[in-house]
């Protein structure tokens, strides 16, 4: 009996052990599908003994990796999922858990292909249409077939020409351009797909660009203004969105045209000393182009004083045994001791004597001489009847006068002692300045009247001229003298470089140069700073891109060497740099009073 009990144990617990084999198949609803696509894969399990107990567990797997679990319902559990990977083929496969009855059993794979999904773009303009240097934002917004998340880059083309490459952000892509020229233009934004989408183009958005709307202001340097004195007009044109107007300005008095200028950084000016007396109505008219929309200023009422009356006196007076003539042009209100300038004409011509024609010859410092109240002294040189010229004997020039030469720097230093009793002028305010030959004779002056003589202004004129080159230079200067040097860079007849020649009364002279001149004023004033170390010549032709050079820190207090290169400006006198020379002058006074 014990054994027979034993058996029948056994048997019973053979019994138990034996589950029941399952099958279990899987299928796609969709194969192949699209990146973003729903995806429902349905697994079946059965078995001989019928279908696994409803809610047990089927797990989907791609690869080792579970996607999720289904619940079998009547031997059927489903499995949805939209998040399936591009890029080739997933193998998918279902598994049973199985239980105490049904034993676990894993489906066939399925071979589930998921392609790329289809987008699609569209293009929007924040401002259609809009103006030049009106910024315009385009937005390219990339939907794709089933949803997801787009990634990759939109490239924006203005035509066939790209423009931007911008990355793709929550399925958008901004670009944004103040720069579309004028007219009617094709914007397409094309998405270049990615791994998961493929690319698609947007239909052209036709942008209109209008020009920018401008306005005008116009402005007057000085108003009112007095006759002859130099105004500039400025024009300002200011663009809608800031962009920089090119084109052109008409200025206008009333109704006739005075000039057309080009615009500079949105900016035209126009100068002028001609207007008349009274009222003017400038305005200024800005002509358009292709970008800009014209615009007109308001009216500027310009104000010109009616001409001072001021005094001019014609005088002489004799030195040397020669009579001498020369013009004082007093102005209506000049202060007590008054500054003075005497201004020393260049080589000219008169078929018969007439120290008249010299001595009147307007060099522009009427207006300048009214405004900050100084006299004017123009005297004449000695005129040649053999060769109708009218020069001053300048280092080193005896040759070219009739012998006995003239002692001009004998007759200025006389002048220049009557006239500062005559006016009562400043002794400390007393100044020389000269054109060509009155340059060169200017210097002569620096040197054997600097006791006298605050400061100079030669302009196209250097030190010496001599007939044996090469040419040498004076001694001495009497006194510690401010030197303001002005020659323009394309002058041809008193060469500032290379030792040129020029021609005085047909004797030919070899002058220094420019730089022979600064240093010479430089070592006489003791002046040891510089503003640069650079020549003002080299290889015989004014330094490239050099404005000039300037020497302080001299021996005697408020003395300054300087030198102006007047760029591209040939051998003549520049009324416009009047009130800079004067503005040297002013600042260059002698600091004591003479005994």
């Amino acid at each position: 009996m014990k054994v027979f009990g034993i058996l029948i144990v056994l048997f019973l617990g053979t019994l138990a052990s034996a589950k029941t084999a399952t099958t279990t198949t899987l299928s796609s609803a969709l194969n192949p599908s699209s990146y973003g696509q729903s995806v429902t894969f349905t697994a079946v399990v059965t078995s001989s003994q019928g279908a696994p107990p409803d809610g047990e567990t089927v797990t989907f797997k791609q690869s080792s990796t579970v996607l999720g679990t289904g619940a079998l319902n009547g031997g059927t559990a489903t499995f949805s999922t939209s998040t399936l990977k591009t890029g080739g083929t997933d193998s998918i496969k279902a598994t049973y858990a199985g239980d105490s009855n049904f034993a676990t059993s894993t489906s066939n794979v399925v071979s589930q292909v998921v392609n790329q999904a289809s987008t699609t773009t569209t293009l929007n303009s924040s401002q259609n249409p809009s103006s030049y240097g009106q910024p315009v934002t385009f937005t390219a917004t990339v939907t794709p077939q089933f949803g997801g998340v787009v990634t990759g880059s939109v490239l924006f083309y203005n035509g066939s020409t790209k423009v931007a490459t911008v990355t793709v952000a929550n399925g958008v892509a901004n670009y944004t351009t103040a720069t579309l020229a004028v007219g009617s233009l094709a914007i397409t934004a094309s998405y270049n797909g990615s791994t998961s989408f493929t690319g698609s183009t947007s239909a052209a958005v036709s942008q209109s660009v209008n020009q920018a709307n401008t306005t005008t202001a116009l402005a007057s340097s000085v108003n009112p203004s007095n006759p002859s004195q130099s105004v500039t007009f400025t024009a300002n044109v200011a663009s809608q969105f800031g962009a920089t107007a090119t084109g052109s300005v008409n200025f206008y008095d009333g109704a006739t045209l005075l000039k057309n200028v080009r615009t500079s950084a949105g900016v035209a000016t126009y100068a002028t000393s001609t207007l008349a007396s009274g009222t003017h109505s400038i305005t200024a008219d800005f002509t358009g182009s292709v970008d800009f929309a014209a615009s007109n200023s308001s009216a500027l009422a310009q104000i010109v004083n009616a001409k001072k009356v001021g005094t001019y006196t014609d005088s002489s007076m004799t030195w040397d045994g020669v009579t001498r003539y020369y013009e004082t042009y007093i102005p209506a209100n000049p202060p007590a001791n008054p500054p003075m300038i005497v201004m020393l004409h260049g080589t000219k011509y008169t078929s018969t004597f007439d120290p008249e024609a010299i001595i009147t010859l307007n060099w522009g410092w009427q207006p300048v001489a009214d405004k900050y109240g100084f006299i004017v002294v123009t005297p004449a040189s000695t005129w040649d009847p053999a060769t109708t010229q009218w020069n001053w004997n300048a280092y080193f020039m005896d040759a070219a006068f009739p012998a006995p030469a003239p002692d001009d720097s004998g007759f200025l230093r006389q002048l220049i002692v009557n006239l500062t009793a005559q006016y009562n002028v400043n002794p400390n305010m007393v100044y020389v300045t000269g054109m060509s030959s009155g340059a060169q004779m200017t210097e002569r002056v620096g040197v054997e009247i600097s006791d006298l003589v605050a400061a100079i202004a030669p302009a196209s004129g250097q030190m010496v001229g001599q007939q044996n080159p090469p040419p040498g230079l004076p001694g001495n200067a009497m006194a510690p003298i401010s030197v303001q040097e002005w020659h323009g860079t394309l002058d041809k007849n008193l060469w500032p470089c290379n030792y040129g020649t020029t021609k005085y009364s047909g004797v030919t002279f070899t002058l220094d140069t420019v730089d022979d001149t600064f240093n010479y004023w430089v070592q006489q004033n003791a002046c040891t700073t510089l503003q640069t170390s650079q020549s003002l010549c080299s290889n015989g032709e004014p330094t490239q891109g050099l404005s000039g050079n300037d020497a302080t820190s001299c021996a005697a207090s408020n003395i300054e060497v300087q030198f102006i290169w007047e760029q591209n400006v040939a051998h003549s006198w520049q009324q416009q740099n009047n009130t800079a020379r004067w503005l040297f002058f002013a600042s260059h006074p002698k600091q004591s009073a003479r005994k």
